[in-house]
């Protein structure tokens, strides 16, 4: 009974993904890049904001399988989730969004009113993508990184500091590069019965995404570049090396490893996880320590 009960449980922590938890990891880009990551009140605020934007992306995650869960069941790897393999009920997993529900916006109303308002856009756009947008194609992209932006946007509320709108356009390119890769990874892995997993497939083909990858790539890197260029300290220069190493990096894992449907695979990557802690490094040393004058200051 017990084995069947922790069975059960690690189920139900499926449903929510843990794994893709680095996603909300955005909501300290806030905190980071307006230098406050010294303080521990503004840090406690940014933790507490990220846990409920577990809670709420878990709830998403939820309401998306029970969606999905009948096409799910033609997908070979997606069809071991919860819902499909019969592990949790439908009923179940909608008691268990509704409660994770309660949690996410009461810790955003404790944090700020504006952040309840960041976390509830959070949640229009996931459900809506669940429900509709995910079906349009084009917009299924487009909607898959709004919701990175709303996270990073909500980060900024919770410890209440500005952030560049460079910034913003790169978290909003990065996020629809690794969604035409999500596309092309689903194309390239289920051939002709992509449609029948995925209906919006059917109007995509992999040269198309590939297409689209390719321009959000050059246009991030463009972005990251001027992100750097008008920084308050223009050696952040310094990393977009580490970024356009990390980008290209990410395509030749999807092309050459098959690793382009799941962007937290690249995490099993020596040389890409190599590279992202160098770019966190280079970016706090730069930020914190670095002069904000000197030979790369016109």
């Amino acid at each position: 009974m017990a084995e069947g009960s922790a069975g059960k449980a690690r189920a139900y922590i499926e449903l929510i993904r843990p794994k893709q938890w680095y996603k909300n990891l955005l909501l300290f880009v806030g905190i980071v890049f307006a230098k406050e990551l010294s303080d521990l009140n503004l840090f406690l605020l940014a933790i507490l904001g990220f846990v409920a934007f577990c809670a709420l992306s878990g709830a998403v995650y939820t309401v998306n399988d029970i969606v999905d869960s009948r096409f799910d069941k033609l997908h070979p790897r997606k069809s071991q989730r919860p819902i499909p393999s019969g592990r949790v009920s439908a009923t179940g997993a909608g008691i268990f969004g509704a409660a994770l529900l309660v949690v996410g916006l009461g810790l955003s109303l404790y944090i700020h009113w504006l952040f309840l308002l960041a976390a509830l856009a959070y949640l229009a756009e996931g459900f809506s993508y669940s429900l509709y947008l995910k079906k349009v194609v084009i917009v299924d992209a487009i909607a898959l990184a709004v919701g990175f932006v709303i996270r990073a946007y909500a980060g900024t509320v919770a410890v209440d500091v500005p952030i560049s709108p460079w910034l913003v356009i790169c978290v909003f390119l990065l996020a629809l590069f690794l969604a035409f890769g999500k596309r092309r990874h689903e194309l390239a892995l289920l051939g002709d019965q992509a449609e029948n997993h995925r209906e919006i497939l059917k109007h995509y083909s992999l040269h198309m995404v590939e297409d689209m990858m390719s321009v959000s790539t050059a246009t991030l890197i463009m972005a990251y570049a001027m992100y750097t260029f008008l920084a308050t300290n223009q050696y952040m220069m310094l990393t977009i090396p580490f970024a356009i190493y990390g980008l290209l990096r990410y395509m030749f894992l999807a092309h050459t490893a098959d690793q382009g449907g799941e962007p937290e695979q690249i995490f099993k990557d020596i040389p890409s996880v190599i590279n992202l802690v160098l770019w966190v490094l280079a970016v706090v040393l730069i930020l914190y320590y670095a002069p904000t004058e000197g030979p790369l200051i016109g």
